[in-house]
């Protein structure tokens, strides 16, 4: 609240030549008054400093998986220079109408036409006060004279090769536009395979037009502007209940909207970029935009999938654009809620003085997280640094802004020092990410990290440190490479979005259409004038033209290693023709073209006009503070002389004020009856975590383990006892589906982790390279009675598999998958042949995951030969509720058949933990997210789902019990179970009237929200309960569960039946069984819930419904090397198979199918 007046004080006591002893005293005299003062107010209200308290969460995410469709698009022509110039000159033959119906020439008119400006007065301005918008007050900052409309002459100063590189850039970008006029017009998006319309992608903004708005402008085309006066409403937005992502609305609608004002000077762009941004402030508290907002319902939170935390980029980029919309509007809170979060940059500090911060941002301490947690130049943090430097460049670098250059020259000194790596055998520079604490370098580098060269390259032209502009310049150079590299390396020519070091190893096939290397070309060129950009570029774009154009624009691409596996995804994010398209267009045009010194280019390419291309920056502080408007040097000098004190008079009158504002403040605090309170509270709060005894563990002995365990007989399969001619023909279809998944794996990719099933290409290392397809497929192979494929994959065991290279090249295994998957896998072959290989193997494997045992809990990742052990990165390191307690059952069983009780009593550790914590709030429910470092459950900014994240702790409950023989000592497990039986039924279990349909809801906590979703991990809980049904001896209690189980069993079939492909969606919203993921990605969780259901009920109805989902997974996921996902399972017309079979499709799915049609006798 000081900070207005005490700007008045200094302006005052400054005059317009302050000396340096008027500031030293006035600094001093402010200083002991107001810290006298505030030491006065804080003993009268017994204020006492109070502890804040962080408190971790992490990402609800579900993993992409990665891969391919079996065709999308009609095969591309080769194209080559002559072609796309030729294609493009025909596609602009066509009369073109300029930006919004004014007469701007077209690229091919305005190459016969003498130029209207050249570098220094490309920009037309007005020097005349703009009509304050309805929903501006009037206040002290001063909008921006308003502007004039920019001209587009993109090909003046170009030569005829730039020149025909731009037509065709123009032509694909008309393309674009046209499939997405044609078919979605005022939509979200275009679907660019199908054609379908998106109209509701980022909330129904019609965000493809806004966002492309500035890109028609410079170009020279299109007629969109009638649609945002006539038709863009934000009315409705949040009266569905969905919210706003705060941060991509942001940077894409109101920074479009901007943009295109800045260009035309339209006031329609004003006016509802005005209107925008008043409907965001409210997702303003605690010095940040929140990044999830509800406009109708005002509430907001973070993203789910940050485990409700703040991210570096998200905070850190809406500063420009808010800046901007304060000084065309004339109202500053915009920019100042923007900028409060600047205040906690400066206030909290860098990580250790590196200049780098950590993306996770703790809301509700207001402090970086300082542990756990990761720092890194690409996604999470990206633009955060970018806007450092552009906020700057925005403000015509005023000296009240310099901060923000300080803070982003020691980002850049950070980068070099802690982030910058040089592949040796690649030749190649690189970003690492690290964890911290720690400094832990990942050797991996996203495609988002490309703008880093642009940027280094642009703070090169106003630095005045020659050495630093050299040494800033040969680092983009060297990362520009790099990042070129991502494309020119594949056969595709194009980028995959993740990469790993050494090698340049493809984490992420996927080309996403990202703009950030074209984007840091364009700046490298403008700088350097290196035509060697322009020509890379060009590349860039004959290769997007090539692999990723369709019929209703251009999509991502996927398997871009692959020339042969490449195809094009259903989806053209409106950056593409944002920023893409723009940069493209830009790199090719002369320097002049939308000229840096007078724009600068927001996180999604709008490009804004500087303040000092405006009106003069020192005009610009100057009536920031005083509110007048002033439009020539004569009214300046007059403000200037108006303000000028006698230097006799400025101490006294400064010291005057000073004392009339601290006196007022304690005569006010001394009126008041005060008296001193304390927290009881917080005594408690701030207390030492008393830990409660945990029970014993439970003893295995080798005498117990050999009692239980003998020799006996190995289990010899006889599926076709009990069943008849139908069932028998359907087990004979199942197991060709086995056989067929199993020959393109063992014909190319023998002892490999996977099989691609499109492409047939070998994937050595998904899970460790520990032949998991294999090992997870041992069972099922067994149990088909397929003898020779058993035996061939057993000697493979005893021969070739091997654990000693793990870690050594550096990364991490899943412990969790490899316990499931791997360990599960060994150990079920030992159960069911009794041959001591697999029992061996199991115990090596076991053995080397001991290690990630630590505070009760297995680790979920762990570097076998370093020992190293931590939580996934992407969970902000913090366990999942599902990884902890998905280890049980296999730890015990290896315990029974060994006699070391080690494995069991580090398993069942988590369960003294649950016994101890107990459900929230007596729920008989747990929170999925848990806490390592305390051993407690988040009890807030969490939630609790028997879905993903949460789903086989619940599982193991019941399993663990069965297993052990229904014990005394284990009873609680049961009772644990029934107790979250009673649980779901009582929170989760709802019923959606307009579908009857059941289904189980997700449920926020602390507040108890509801989410109306169900996911398809989900349906396992029809079999569990089915399960847990038999031998219960409440009679009434069965029957309960059961009638949940065979409701909850019929919404989990209709996710298939519903579908034309008669497949199910990962993820569905109610009511409506509307499809939130539209891929199938082989799962197996209904029919193992339809084998539970038919051997419980022997109702052969459960039978026909998985014999119907079989049929459609013949259909429709065979591929010539197996089985793969299929996406946008509820469109025939655009369904494609991903290049991607999991290993539970051979170890699950299939097995389940097999036995549902088997008699209940057989396993």
């Amino acid at each position: 609240m000081f900070h207005p007046l005490l700007q008045f004080l200094c302006l005052l006591g400054n005059g317009m030549a302050p000396t340096s002893k008027v500031r030293v005293q006035l600094f001093v005299c402010c200083l002991v008054l107001f810290v006298l003062a505030q030491g006065y107010i804080l003993r009268r209200l017994s204020v006492e400093p109070k502890a804040l308290t962080t408190s971790s969460s992490h990402d609800d995410v579900i993993p992409h998986l990665r891969g391919g469709l079996a065709a999308v698009t009609s095969p591309v022509s080769e194209l080559n220079d002559e072609a796309i110039e030729n294609q493009a000159r025909d596609a602009t033959a066509r009369p073109s109408e300029g930006p919004w119906h004014v007469g701007v020439p077209s690229i091919s008119q305005a190459a016969t036409s003498s130029p209207l400006l050249n570098e220094h007065d490309q920009v037309e301005t007005t020097p005349t006060t703009p009509t304050s918008s309805q929903t501006s007050s009037p206040t002290s900052r001063n909008p921006t004279a308003a502007v004039g409309a920019f001209v587009p002459h993109p090909d003046v100063g170009v030569d005829d090769v730039q020149r025909s590189r731009m037509l065709a850039i123009r032509s694909a970008m008309q393309h674009a536009w046209s499939g997405y006029e044609t078919h979605a017009f005022g939509a979200d998006e275009v679907g660019p395979v199908s054609g379908d319309r998106k109209q509701d992608v980022w909330g129904g903004l019609g965000v493809t037009l806004v966002d492309a708005l500035d890109t028609l402008y410079i170009m020279g085309m299109a007629r969109a502007r009638d649609w945002v006066e006539m038709e863009l409403d934000f009315t409705h937005l949040g009266k569905d209940g969905d919210n706003i992502s705060v941060f991509e609305i942001t940077i894409r609608e109101l920074g479009g909207l901007l943009s295109a004002y800045d260009l035309s000077g339209d006031d329609a762009f004003r006016a509802r970029a005005v209107e925008l941004g008043d409907l965001l402030l409210p997702a303003f508290a605690n010095g940040i935009f929140y990044t999830q907002f509800n406009v109708f319902k005002q509430t907001k939170t973070m993203n789910g999938w940050t485990g409700y935390r703040g991210l570096l980029a998200d905070l850190g980029t809406l500063q420009l654009e808010l800046r901007r919309l304060s000084d065309v509007s004339g109202n500053p809170i915009y920019a100042e809620r923007g900028d409060a979060f600047y205040d906690i940059v400066q206030r909290e500090g860098s990580y250790e003085h590196t200049g780098l911060f950590p993306v996770h941002f703790e809301v509700e301490s207001g402090t970086f997280s300082m542990t756990n947690s990761l720092i890194t130049i690409g996604a999470l943090g990206d633009s955060f640094y970018e806007y450092l430097l552009k906020v700057w460049l925005y403000s015509g670098q005023r000296q009240s802004d310099a901060f923000l250059r300080d803070l982003y020259n020691d980002a850049v000194q950070g980068i070099e020092t802690s982030l910058l790596r040089y592949s040796k055998p690649d030749d190649a520079y690189y970003l690492q990410e690290v964890t911290i604490p720690g400094f832990s370098g990942q050797p991996k580098q996203d495609h988002l990290l490309c703008f880093v060269p642009g940027m280094l390259a642009l703070g090169t032209l106003t630095d005045t440190d020659p050495a630093r502009v050299v040494k800033h310049l040969d680092m983009a150079k060297k990362l520009m490479k790099t990042c070129y590299n991502l494309y020119s390396r594949q056969p595709t020519g194009l980028a995959p979005d993740i990469v790993m070091f050494p090698g340049f190893a493809v984490a992420d096939s996927r080309y996403r259409l990202r703009p950030e290397t074209v984007e840091s070309l364009m700046y490298l060129y403008r700088v350097t004038k290196d035509p060697m950009y322009q020509d890379w570029g060009w590349q860039i774009f004959k290769a997007i033209e090539k692999h990723a154009k369709t019929s209703f624009g251009y999509g991502a691409v996927l398997n871009v290693d692959s020339a042969a596996a490449s195809h094009v995804e259903d989806k053209m994010e409106s950056f593409f023709l944002a920023e893409t398209l723009k940069y493209h267009y830009l790199l090719q045009s002369a320097p002049s073209f939308v000229p840096l010194d007078k724009f600068v280019f927001n996180t999604e390419a709008h490009p804004f006009r500087t303040l000092a291309s405006c009106y003069p920056v020192d005009w610009v502080d100057l009536t920031g503070i005083t509110g007048l408007t002033v439009n020539s040097k004569a009214q300046r000098r007059a403000v200037e002389l108006s303000m000028q004190f006698p230097n006799r008079l400025k101490i006294p009158l400064v010291l005057v004020l000073v004392a009339l504002f601290v006196g007022l403040q304690i005569y006010i605090v001394s009126r008041l009856d005060i008296s001193p309170t304390a927290d009881p509270s917080f005594d408690a709060f701030s207390r030492p975590r008393r830990w409660k005894p945990s029970p014993s563990p439970i003893v295995v002995t080798e005498k117990s383990a050999a009692a239980n365990f003998a020799p006996r007989q190995k289990f010899i399969p006889l599926p076709h006892e009990g069943v008849d001619e139908t069932q028998i023909a359907r087990q004979d279809a199942i197991r060709r589906a086995m056989q067929h998944a199993w020959s393109g794996y063992e014909t190319r990719a023998f002892g490999a982790d996977e099989v691609a099933p499109v492409s047939g290409e070998r994937r050595q290392n998904v899970w460790g390279g520990i032949g998991v397809t294999l090992v997870d497929s041992l069972d099922t192979l067994y149990i088909m009675g397929m003898h020779d494929e058993f035996q061939r994959a057993r000697d493979w065991v005893a021969n070739e598999l091997e654990f000693s290279h793990l870690g050594r090249d550096g990364d991490t295994i899943s412990v969790f998958e490899v316990i499931i998957r791997e360990l599960g896998g060994l150990l079920s072959a030992y159960d069911l042949s009794q041959d001591n290989l697999f029992k061996a193997k199991a115990v090596e494997l076991a053995d080397l995951l001991l290690p990630a045992y630590e505070d009760q809990v297995f680790y979920t990742k762990l570097n076998v030969f370093t020992k190293r052990k931590s939580m996934n990165h992407w969970t902000h390191y913090r366990a999942f509720l599902a990884d902890v307690g998905t280890l049980q059952l296999e730890m015990r069983y290896l315990s029974d058949i060994t006699g070391n009780s080690e494995y069991a009593e580090k398993g069942d550790a988590f369960y003294d933990v649950i016994q101890r914590e107990g459900s929230y709030e007596h729920t008989g429910l747990f929170p999925v997210h848990f806490e390592p470092d305390s051993g407690t459950f988040s009890r807030s900014d969490t939630f609790v789902t028997i879905g993903a994240l949460g789903d086989s702790f619940y599982e193991y409950l019941l399993k663990v019990w069965l297993y052990s023989g229904k014990r005394a000592d284990d009873l609680f497990l049961r009772q644990l179970y029934d107790d979250a039986v009673a649980g779901m039924e009582t929170h989760l279990y709802v019923h959606s009237v307009p579908d009857d349909a059941y289904f189980l809801q997700e449920l926020r906590i602390p507040q108890m929200e509801g989410t109306p979703q169900q996911d398809h991990l989900l349906c396992f809980v029809p079999g569990m309960l089915a399960l847990g049904s038999v031998g219960e001896t409440n009679a009434t209690k069965a029957a309960v569960h059961l009638d949940m189980a065979t409701k909850l069993m019929h919404t989990c079939v209709s996710y298939y039946t519903r579908q034309p492909t008669g497949l199910a969606p990962d993820l569905m919203h109610f009511p409506g069984f509307d499809v939130l993921n539209s891929i199938y990605k082989l799962r197996p969780e209904t029919v193992e819930s339809l084998m539970y259901m038919y051997r419980v009920t022997h109702d052969p109805i459960y039978r026909e419904w998985g014999w119907a989902m079989f049929e459609a997974i013949e259909q429709h996921a065979k591929t010539t090397f197996g089985y793969g996902a299929v996406r946008n399972v509820h469109n025939l017309t655009d369904a494609f198979i991903e290049d991607k079979m999991e290993s539970f499709f051979l170890a699950e799915t299939l097995k389940y199918h097999y036995l549902l049609q088997s008699a209940p006798s057989f396993v």
